[in-house]
């Protein structure tokens, strides 16, 4: 008997030795060597700083540096500051039934590429856009003010969910002892809603200025003469073929992101309020008429280039002839291969979803609940998965093409889906941390101790636990990959054209109308696979009752 227990604990710790070691193998090849094949070719001059240096000497490359970090400052706060308004409203002042649609409001402008944001800026904004017929003047959209706006339809989102889970976390107790004092509306917010909320609004600010300091899909549309970092990139990669000065240009994107991404996860995340299961909601009084007006506001600006990218497809020319038409869907369809362009990119996300899934759910698994030892294996791993948060996408993506150029996955689906998974995979990686935390691990001993073994506590107690997490992970690196550009622009084919990437080429042919109907297209499958991801949570829940297990 003892024998067959130190065997097995043998082939455990093997097992485990193996997995991790997969794990690490994983994401050295397709993130580590990558960056270092990019960090090598940006010092592929004489002497290796020539490269670095000559950049840094031009004035476009001053101007552009300082044009990506004003911009990205300023978009981050207008975005930071709006959705900490509008998720403070939605979680503390409307209905249950209220507080889901607007939160489902909120997430629609992150379900079509960023490069239509700048292509509904020029709708509404434009020489003869709705805003300029309206109120008889033109705003100087085509330069910062252009990207400042379309940055801010980019990155609400985002902060909207960061902050709206950090006010989920909040205690109402803390607002009964406030009121019970006689603190004022004002004080209240000042001297508890402000402490408790500040590492969020951080993380949020960071996520955002990364997200605008690495996009160039809306400057490419709005940006006009207006040098940024990520257009002089585009520009040197794409247009010129230069890689070398590309390299150059991704390190210097690389080296913000870094900076920001460090300040977050080991400051002030740490410092975040964890949710708890005992708090109880905030009552923060009643909703003031200033409140609403600034609500229905803001609730007109998410909707309403939601509601440009539903309509203007099927106007003849926006906004010149607005004459109702399907001709648009028609020629994409004939002339834009729509149908093999919905194949590849739905192929592609399914896949990335589920490899992406797969590889974060084992590596969460394994750093949370792996009592094998390993430990220093695991913190290894652990902060290799965690560097591909502060890795933009046009790094990535160059450093893939320069590390896999001439292999046979170079142009394929593989390739792509490969850059999607290691891309997207950190913010999926902290989803399944966090729910390994939460979920009691007495259920898996209980199995255990039944006579249970590893694939029993998998089968019968970690998926059914792990359902909506799961589902979670799969929908957001589905979502993801729909809407990407950056990571993908120097992978594709003919054959693996996607939809996002078809809406650059149509917007460098000035063909906006066709664009804005391949992002409703992306936008329609991104919406079903959400509603999708709501009714199969809502027959999990029916099926099994309203027990949580979690809290067993």
């Amino acid at each position: 008997m003892i024998k067959n227990s130190s065997l097995s604990t043998r082939v455990n710790r093997g097992s485990t030795a193996l997995v991790i070691a997969l794990l690490a193998a994983v994401v050295l090849i397709n993130l580590i060597l990558p960056m270092l094949a990019l960090l090598t070719k940006s010092v592929d001059f004489e002497p290796f700083y020539e490269g670095f240096r000559s950049t840094l000497r031009s004035n476009a490359t001053k101007k552009a540096l300082f044009n990506s970090v004003w911009i990205s400052l300023t978009a981050s706060f207008i975005a930071v500051a709006s959705a900490f308004f509008f998720a403070y409203i939605v979680e503390y002042k409307l209905t249950d039934r209220l507080r889901k649609i607007y939160r489902f409001l909120s997430i629609l402008p992150m379900l079509v590429p960023s490069i239509t944001h700048g292509i509904v800026i020029i709708y509404l904004f434009g020489r003869r856009g709705i805003f300029t017929r309206l109120f008889g003047f033109q705003l100087p959209i085509y330069g910062p003010l252009g990207v400042i706006m379309g940055s801010f339809f980019y990155a609400f989102p985002i902060a909207f969910l960061v902050l709206s889970q950090g006010f989920a976390n909040l205690d109402g107790r803390l607002y009964e002892n406030a009121i019970i004092l006689g603190v004022r509306p004002l004080r209240r917010m000042v001297e508890i809603v402000f402490p408790v909320m500040k590492y969020a609004v951080f993380s949020a600010y960071s996520v955002c200025f990364t997200m605008i300091f690495t996009d160039y899909g809306i400057p490419l549309s709005v940006g006009g003469t207006y040098a940024i970092l990520p257009i002089l990139f585009y520009k040197n990669v794409v247009g010129m073929l230069n890689f070398s000065r590309g390299a150059v240009y991704s390190a210097m994107i690389l080296v913000p992101a870094i900076i920001v991404y460090l300040l977050d996860i080991f400051y002030f995340s740490k410092r975040q309020v964890s949710s708890r299961h005992n708090i109880i909601p905030v009552n923060s009084g009643p909703f003031h008429i200033l409140q609403k007006v600034a609500f229905g506001f803001m609730t007109l600006c998410i909707v309403t280039p939601i509601v440009l990218i539903i309509i203007a497809p099927f106007v003849q020319a926006w906004p010149y002839d607005l004459t109702l038409t399907v001709s648009h869907f028609a020629r994409i369809i004939r002339v834009g291969r729509l149908g093999q362009l919905v194949t590849n990119s739905v192929t592609i996300a399914l896949l990335t979803g589920l490899f992406g899934t797969i590889l974060a759910f084992v590596a969460g698994y394994m750093y949370i609940r792996n009592q094998d030892g390993f430990f220093a294996a695991k913190r290894f791993t652990h902060g290799l998965y965690m560097i591909s948060l502060a890795i933009p996408g046009l790094a990535l993506g160059l450093g893939f093409a320069l590390f896999f150029r001439g292999t046979p996955i170079y142009g394929t689906m593989a390739i792509m889906i490969t850059v999607n998974v290691m891309h997207f995979f950190g913010s999926p990686y902290m989803m399944v941390l966090s729910h390994f935390k939460l979920l009691n691990p007495n259920l898996e001993s209980i199995c255990y101790t039944l006579g249970g073994n590893r694939l029993h506590v998998l089968k019968d107690v970690i998926l059914p636990n792990s359902y909506k997490m799961l589902l979670d992970v799969f929908v957001y690196f589905f979502t993801n990959t729909m809407i990407t550009i950056s990571a993908v622009s120097l992978l594709y084919s003919h054959k693996t054209m996607t939809l996002a990437l078809q809406i650059t080429a149509y917007n460098d042919q000035g063909t906006w109308e066709s664009a804005v109907a391949i992002s409703l297209v992306i936008l329609g499958i991104n919406m079903g696979m959400r509603l999708l991801q709501n009714l199969r949570l809502e027959r999990h829940h029916a099926r099994n009752g309203s027990a949580n297990l979690i809290d067993a």
